[in-house]
């Protein structure tokens, strides 16, 4: 257990936030620090297997030399909108 100082204007907003919920600042408090943690460093367990598979293909193909420059996609862009449109 940690013992955090908070600015004043931050405590009040915990404060509210825990009696409109009727939980505990603690409660609250470990909440926005985990979500927050989730969101910076998302574990490898957040994907599924097929979601690794075509990572780990796709790091394959980089390594390979297997990509695409931004012109060559521009170009292929332009392309498809150019059949698009003439519909």
């Amino acid at each position: 257990m940690a013992n955090l100082q908070i600015p004043e204007h931050l405590e009040d907003e915990l404060q509210l936030a825990a009696e409109c919920s009727g939980r505990t600042k603690e409660e609250i408090a470990a909440e926005i620090l985990a979500a927050h943690f989730e969101d910076v460093s998302l574990p490898l367990s957040a994907f599924t297997e097929e979601q690794l598979t075509r990572l780990m293909q796709s790091i394959e193909q980089v390594k390979r030399g297997e990509v695409l420059t931004s012109e060559h996609v521009q170009q292929k862009f332009a392309v498809w909108a150019a059949k698009r449109a003439s519909r």
